[in-house]
């Protein structure tokens, strides 16, 4: 599964107004003059709990203070992280991982094999309720663990002594070490959880391994973190402040004001005028993320396909990427997007066809369902709050209506509000998403429309689709197992479960004064390979 790219903030409502305050690590406090990154992060996040955060900015901030048995450098690549080497059998379905023997928490006290197995356990636990809960689906029973049929101690990991970790898996999974490095198996600190519970991941209580540990939230405002003492490497910086900023243009002022050094995002309606004033700062590359709408399949008139595939005919991708999106995104056709390693994406077969021709074909099968002149089709369409995807919306359903006259009713709401509505079922027809691969793999991007995927809200459930799925978790060829993942994403496209639109880019603007910064399709850049100078 993969992280929301969409930033949903789940369950802020009940923190709204508190300001948490922890205390400092076992170490003097930075001087005045520390070496400070203040990082623009978005909206909020949810959690800063590894098992329960699930958007970009609680996983940039859990990259940050924890440390999984692998990390991401500063490209993005896999590399050794809590532990410093691991083998794997020769069928490809043990792994033993070796910890560092100089692994600290934040309190000072040894990170261990036993934190892994706790957090592992915790992870699949039906009580944590955690999004990323099969995440690691090919570990031994993790599926069955976290549906509850068997208990979280049947799970394929043990730990061996103090300091060696082994993971059994169904069947090989030559890509391990990437799903190791994301946020969600990342270990966590027994006694603070226990002694905690449900305030575990806040300033004061939260005891975490990586390079920094947590020191101040406030709520609608900042988090702050500030080095780990105990950490094995030092970083070139004293902290950071991630500062959560919903509005595009208000987080431009604030780093044209010089308050902070890189942004979350960039307004797009802005860019031209960014890329003319900042021209040294910008920095623009390309993203494993894919912006779509989906459609509830579950009720008419969505539940008939040929209304489907009439709705994706007109739209016109080529033309949001020019005049709407216009910073280099790349029109979609498909629901992974290129330049995922080793993969050759799928497309829908009509995307090469003259406009002329599509819409014609797509009046003659919305004619088929019954729809016309005289019975026009009647659409909600729910977006998140914000200027573009407003922008979008209003110009899709400004095609939609051109071409076939439906008549779409847009609905603007907060994401929390519209994911929950998408979660419960209760989006009528057409909702706004997207997803930013979790790993570089297309299975990261195909499993979102998993029969058991807690992210599905198109009501799409096909045994033919899962099992393709479920036959590429065991190929061990690499070959054999992307034309199972190619064939997946074709028979999903066919469908037309979703109306793919773009690819994303990433965008953001970087001050002089950061060092370290490195464009990768992860989009993932880790505070610990950053530093910050004189301008």
């Amino acid at each position: 599964m993969r992280r929301w790219i969409v930033l949903l903030i789940l369950a802020l409502a009940a923190w709204a107004g508190f300001h948490w305050l922890g205390s400092p690590p076992p170490a003097e406090e930075a001087a005045p003059t520390a070496s400070i990154l203040q990082r623009g992060n978005g909206p909020e996040p949810e959690s800063l709990d590894p098992h329960l955060a699930r958007t970009d900015s609680a996983h940039t901030v859990v990259r940050d203070l924890f440390e999984g048995l692998t990390v991401l450098d500063a490209t993005a690549s896999v590399k050794p992280g809590a532990a410093d080497r691991w083998e794997v059998s020769e069928d490809g379905t043990s792994w033993t991982f070796h910890l560092r023997e100089d692994g600290r928490w934040s309190d000072g006290s040894p990170v261990t094999a036993g934190d892994f197995l706790f957090a592992f356990r915790r992870l699949v636990d039906p009580a944590t309720a955690s999004p990323y809960a099969t995440f690691l689906d090919s570990v031994v029973n993790v599926r069955a663990a976290a549906g509850g049929a068997l208990p979280v101690s049947a799970i394929g990991v043990t730990a061996v002594g103090e300091d060696t970790v082994v993971i059994d898996l169904d069947a090989p999974t030559p890509h391990l070490p990437e799903l190791l490095a994301h946020p969600s198996a990342a270990p966590v600190h027994r006694a603070s959880v226990e002694s905690h519970g449900e305030r575990y991941a806040r300033p004061g209580n939260l005891v975490s391994n990586g390079p920094f540990v947590l020191t101040d939230w406030v709520v609608g405002s900042h988090v702050e973190v500030r080095r780990n003492p105990y950490f094995r490497e030092p970083t070139d910086l004293d902290g950071v402040r991630f500062v959560h900023i919903v509005d595009e243009s208000s987080e431009l002022a604030r780093f044209r004001a010089g308050e902070l050094d890189m942004t979350y995002t960039i307004p797009i309606a802005r860019y031209p005028w960014v890329r003319e004033n900042f021209p040294d700062a910008l920095r623009v590359a390309p993203y494993l993320g894919v912006y779509f709408y989906g459609f509830n399949t579950t009720r008419p008139p969505l539940d008939d396909h040929r209304v489907r595939r009439a709705l994706s005919l007109v739209v016109d991708r080529e033309l949001i990427t020019s005049k709407i999106t216009g910073i280099g995104e790349i029109p979609a056709c498909g629901l992974v997007p290129p330049g995922t390693a080793g993969y050759a994406p799928a497309a829908l077969g009509f995307c090469d066809l003259p406009m002329p021709g599509r819409v014609k074909r797509a009046r003659e099968l919305l004619s088929q369902a019954g729809f016309g002149a005289d019975r026009p089709l009647r659409l909600e369409l729910r977006y998140n709050t914000g200027e573009f995807h407003q922008r979008l919306a209003v110009a899709i359903a400004g095609m939609w209506k051109e071409a076939l006259g439906v008549e779409t009713e847009l609905l603007n709401e907060e994401f929390r509000v519209l994911i929950a509505n998408i979660r419960a079922g209760d989006v009528t027809e057409v909702y706004r998403a997207s997803w930013v691969g979790d790993y570089n793999d297309a299975a990261t991007f195909l499993g979102i429309l998993a029969s058991d995927s807690q992210i599905n809200g198109t009501g799409f459930s096909d045994s033919a689709y899962d099992g393709l799925l479920a036959r590429a978790a065991r190929e061990p060829d690499p070959e054999a197992r992307q034309r199972l993942l190619h064939d997946a994403e074709a028979l999903a496209l066919e469908s037309d479960v979703l109306l793919p639109l773009y690819f994303y880019v990433s965008k953001r603007l970087v001050a002089e004064r950061v060092r370290g910064y490195e464009d990768n399709v992860m989009n993932v850049h880790a505070s610990r390979y950053l530093s910050v100078g004189e301008g």
